[in-house]
């Protein structure tokens, strides 16, 4: 629209030129013109054929409608949200984005691998991207695809077969392809976002060896799985034995002590009986000492006269002189005997 105002002011600073006429090539200017339309994840990039504006304009144009006269000028459009470019011989196993040709890899000691890459990146400064690469999708043809594939086989290029296999090897390698990369994208206004290495797969001859190798690390860790478990159950079946004798000694110390406790509870029986018989016995064995001293007395005479006297009631009695010349002592038995000749 500024381009008709600009074309309409220099009319109008040539006298020869009348107002009607102005409104006439006015009016058949914007009936000819045609609209573009710039998307929310774009900008536009305008460029002008001839005059002295021609070339590119700095400034994008941004989500809308704008007017485009043709034959005299024209609007780029650029996407400005992530772009993915998956270089993979298998669409299947991308999700989004546009699919190249997987990238082939001639390594160090000459075998071929083939590696399956995506490449994901933004336009960062499109006024730089027209002017440096074009306009459309040249950018990805000629900068992102070539760049990426060149970068991807120099640096994983350097490896072995058997440094490929191995991931901090590889890895290393894939981020010194994605700082040539990165370079190389910012001197032409494109971001490098990611560079990722999705899969790799060797020719048929080297394959066959890595399955082996894969093959015998599998019966290494098997082999190590299996002597790991039994080292556990052998543990295991020593922590049950060691339980079972734990519980087998406490059970024979609950039954010693059980033992232990009747063993007491009978010696305190029968040292509590003992200790009673023994306070009878005592208290007898007094009984008697006492009775013993009583006969041992004065009086044990008298007792013994009682005692002969209740034994002779019924029988005549014979005085015998106890005292003075031819007397006998009545309670000496052998004296009565010899007294009465008794044989």
């Amino acid at each position: 629209m500024d381009t008709l105002f600009r074309v309409i002011r220099y009319l109008l600073s040539r006298r020869w030129f009348s107002i009607p006429l102005i409104l006439f090539i006015g009016g058949w200017w914007m009936s000819s013109c045609t609209t573009v339309y710039v998307g929310p994840a774009e900008v536009g990039m305008r460029q002008v054929y001839f005059g002295s504006n021609s070339g590119i304009r700095k400034e994008p144009l941004r989500t809308g409608t704008h007017l485009v006269i043709p034959n005299y000028e024209r609007v780029h459009v650029f996407p400005t949200d992530l772009q993915a470019l998956n270089m993979s011989s298998s669409p299947e196993r991308t999700q989004s984005g546009r699919t190249h040709d997987p990238i082939v890899i001639q390594i160090a000691d000459s075998y071929k691998v083939t590696v399956d890459a995506t490449v994901l990146y933004r336009i960062k400064d499109p006024h730089r991207v027209i002017t440096m690469i074009g306009p459309g999708k040249m950018y990805e043809s000629s900068v992102v695809i070539p760049t990426a594939d060149n970068a991807l086989r120099k640096a994983l290029g350097e490896l072995t077969a058997e440094e490929f296999y191995q991931g901090d090897k590889r890895l290393r390698q894939t981020k010194l392809a994605s700082d040539m990369l990165r370079a190389e994208f910012d001197s032409k206004g494109i971001e490098l976002v990611k560079l990722l290495i999705r899969q790799f797969s060797y020719d048929k001859a080297y394959q066959h060896q890595i399955e082996q190798r894969k093959i015998q690390d599998q019966m290494v860790f098997k082999n190590r799985a299996e002597s790991a478990a039994a080292r556990e159950d052998a543990r295991k079946r020593e922590i049950i034995s060691m339980g079972q004798a734990a519980v087998q000694v406490e059970r024979e110390k609950g039954a010693r002590d059980v033992a232990q406790l009747l063993s007491d509870a009978n010696l305190f029986q029968r040292t509590k009986a003992a200790e009673g018989d023994l306070l009878v016995k005592s208290s007898q064995a007094q009984g008697t000492e006492l009775e013993n001293h009583a006969l041992e007395g004065a009086g044990a005479q008298a007792m013994v006269g009682q005692k002969l006297a209740d034994l002779m009631k019924g029988v005549r009695v014979i005085i015998v002189p106890s005292t003075g010349q031819g007397s006998t002592n009545p309670l000496n038995i052998s004296d009565l005997l010899r007294q009465f000749e008794v044989k």
